[in-house]
């Protein structure tokens, strides 16, 4: 369940990121650790939901292209059980298209790979921002 109230903003966000491939996932936890996040992280589709129903997870950084269950397939699921994780959905499909499926299905943010450490932590910390803003 996410921490979004004010007394929890002064905790470090806990960012789950979810991608099948392991090169991208560790590229995304080093970055994510460096910018001061604590980072968890999983290439299993299944393995998020267990994840957020046990852990206090902030945001998930979300591949677009999971198998067994695809990130807007994903996106939707958890929308329908938990409204309060920030949801940023990262694609090497940058369409307009794409992201309009993306915040269609419940995601705060898209990243489009490849993308830069900057991009990644700049994304992550406005949906994260524009999250907290709205509550």
């Amino acid at each position: 369940m996410a921490c979004l109230a004010r007394e929890c903003l002064m905790e470090t966000p806990h960012i789950l990121v979810a991608d099948d491939d392991p090169d991208t996932r560790e590229l995304m936890e080093l970055i994510l650790r460096h910018a001061g996040f604590q980072v968890t992280s999983t290439g299993d589709a299944y393995k998020v939901l267990k994840l957020l129903a046990s852990d206090r997870i902030d945001a998930l950084l979300l591949d677009q292209w999971m198998p067994k269950l695809n990130g807007i397939e994903l996106c939707r699921l958890i929308r329908s059980i938990n409204e309060e994780v920030v949801i940023v959905l990262c694609s090497g499909a940058v369409a307009e298209s794409d992201k309009q499926a993306a915040f269609a299905a419940g995601a705060q943010g898209f990243i489009g790979k490849p993308f830069l450490p900057q991009e990644l932590t700049a994304t992550l910390k406005s949906a994260l921002n524009i999250h907290v803003a709205t509550k």
